[in-house]
């Protein structure tokens, strides 16, 4: 998956200590399921319904409820869709914070305290009410089901004090400290959509088996079990609150491979490819040159790839060889000659457009002289002519690992060793199947390595916390710590004082390229392919990682 917003939760073993829940009263449900039965029959009998099949990499071997993590499944794919299942509290869109199941809501003084008002008239899929009490209920279970690994998905779960339900529509949160980043982590649908109360048992875990045949949501999508063994069939949502959908039902073909899907487009088997990790650079190409297809390219960045560093040995304890790297590797020529424009080259760990982002950090051109220089100068040294540097009889010879399940990346880390060859590296390419990847670069047993940072709103909120090694052991973004100052993450994750917020960032942004503490080369945009007979286009969510099948314009 992606989606390296996972690689925190694969790789924490987060030290906070879990937020104290207490069980809710059980809600009195107001099923109907004649009701839904009737609804769901007269779409698929209708002669004008309209449906739509997409594609992912994995089938969803963990269900549906809205938490997915590292120990409930071997694949985040659900993460992928669950917007279209669950809503969240409140959404980020166009640079701010918007009300979705809430309506609107206040932030004490002290920023300890958020109210909540929700809007009125919100129900589940099964007609349950989403009131106060439900979604009070849904907190608490997230907190509880991400057990281990409440960490990872954001810093509010760790911070939370009570959660109260004073009245049907008021929801109170109470946190043990100030976190700037509640409303961020209160967007995120993995894992604070909100769910059903019917889902859960008496401690709050949620009831697996009846996740896997069933989706718990106020989203305009629901499922009902409907999967043949590689296609999942999902329904409107009958007690859909927001703008109904011009689909009436979608469908999902599990497709491992990347090629394999185009071909799966190509002959009609599927309508649409969404997402860049599951298109390639040469296939999107391919495909718009094409009449019979259409195609969308996100210009907002989603998430960025970057080359991190083992700074624990040689030779990249060495700042010069770190900056070598940096000055070796050609982002232009990687994001125009092998991605083909389907990524765009970076020279930040973030995107300037996240929040407290647009930071004037130092950046660095391609400059495979200056490279040599600095090797040089860290005495490494071609001393028998073989065009691998040597230092006191060992050669500069590393091995990168990546993972290649997404778009492209392969070939731009064969461009990068390429790249650092001509400069006097010896570059071993591995390429790791992802649960192998994690594992090698928990226990350090890389030189460089491919990484992302977690993408959408994860970025730079939980990016940034797990910089701090008293909360997480993300193997790379943890090391940048020993060039900040002491504690600078933790006090950012207990300030409300956004000017200080502010200069905090600056400190941890530009401290990040000073030391060449890793090199960010390109960004992902999201990408889109579609069936011109089916489809006029397709509108890309304001987290376009995710797919939003709403976002789909059907002919």
């Amino acid at each position: 998956m992606k989606m390296f917003f996972a690689v925190a939760a694969a790789l924490s073993i987060c030290t906070n200590t879990a937020v104290a829940v207490c069980a809710s009263a059980d809600i009195e449900s107001e099923t109907s399921d004649s009701k839904t039965s009737a609804a769901n029959s007269d779409v698929s009998q209708s002669e004008e319904s309209k449906s739509v099949t997409l594609c992912e990499s994995w089938t969803f071997d963990a269900g549906f409820y809205a938490v997915v993590h590292g120990g409930m499944s071997s694949n985040y794919g659900i993460s992928y869709w669950g917007h279209n299942f669950y809503d969240t509290l409140v959404v980020y869109e166009d640079g701010e914070y918007k009300g979705s199941l809430a309506e609107k809501w206040d932030v004490s003084e002290d920023g300890k305290e958020y109210t909540f008002t929700l809007r009125d008239g919100i129900k589940f899929s099964d007609g349950t009410p989403c009131d106060a009490t439900a979604v009070k209920k849904s907190l608490e279970a997230a907190a509880v089901n991400l057990g281990a690994y409440i960490g990872s998905y954001g810093k509010l779960m760790t911070v939370i004090d009570t959660i109260e339900a004073p009245d049907e529509s008021t929801v109170i949160i109470k946190l043990t400290q100030p976190y700037y980043g509640t409303l961020n982590d209160l967007s995120t649908c993995n894992p604070l959509g909100i769910v059903n109360p019917n889902g859960f048992n008496d401690d709050l875990t949620y009831k697996a088996d009846d996740f896997q045949t069933m989706t718990m949501g106020t989203g305009p999508y629901m499922y009902q079990g409907d999967f043949d063994g590689s296609v999942y069939t999902f329904v409107r949502n009958p007690y859909y609150w927001g703008e109904t959908p011009e689909a009436d039902t979608f469908k999902i073909k599990v497709i491992p491979d990347n090629d394999a899907k185009v071909l799966a487009l190509r002959s009609g088997e599927i309508d649409a490819i969404t997402g860049a990790a599951r298109l390639s650079a040469d296939a999107y190409t391919e495909l718009s040159a094409d009449s019979s297809f259409g195609t969308a390219i996100n210009d907002e960045p989603t998430l960025t790839n970057y080359i991190g560093f083992n700074m624990a040995k040689e030779p990249f304890d060495d700042k010069n060889v770190r900056l070598a790297v940096e000055y070796a590797i050609d982002r232009d020529s990687i994001s125009n000659d092998v991605f083909q424009g389907t990524m765009t080259p970076a020279d930040t760990l973030f995107s300037e457009s996240k929040p407290y982002c647009d930071v004037e950090a130092t950046v660095y051109s391609y400059d495979p002289d200056k490279a040599a220089q600095l090797l040089d100068e860290a005495g490494w040294k071609d001393s028998d002519g073989d065009g691998i540097r040597d230092k006191d009889g060992t050669p500069l010879e590393l091995t990168m690992l990546y993972t290649s399940d997404y778009g492209s990346i392969g070939d731009g880390m064969l461009a990068i060793a390429s790249q650092l060859g001509k400069v006097g590296f010896k570059v071993n390419v591995s390429d790791m199947d992802m649960m192998t990847y994690y594992e090698a670069s928990m226990n350090g047993e890389y030189d460089i390595i491919h990484y992302r940072t977690y993408g959408g709103s994860f970025d730079p909120f939980t990016v940034v916390t797990n910089m701090d090694p008293t909360v997480s052991a993300d193997p790379v973004a943890v090391q940048f710590a020993e060039f900040l100052p002491e504690g600078i993450v933790s006090e950012l994750d207990c300030s409300a004082d956004e000017s200080r917020i502010s200069e905090i960032y600056n400190t941890i942004l530009t401290t990040i390229p000073d030391e060449a503490l890793c090199v960010p080369f390109a960004n992902t945009v999201e990408l889109a392919a579609w069936n011109s007979d089916k489809i006029n286009g397709y509108e890309f969510c304001s987290d376009s990682q995710y797919v939003e099948v709403s976002g789909l314009d059907l002919k």
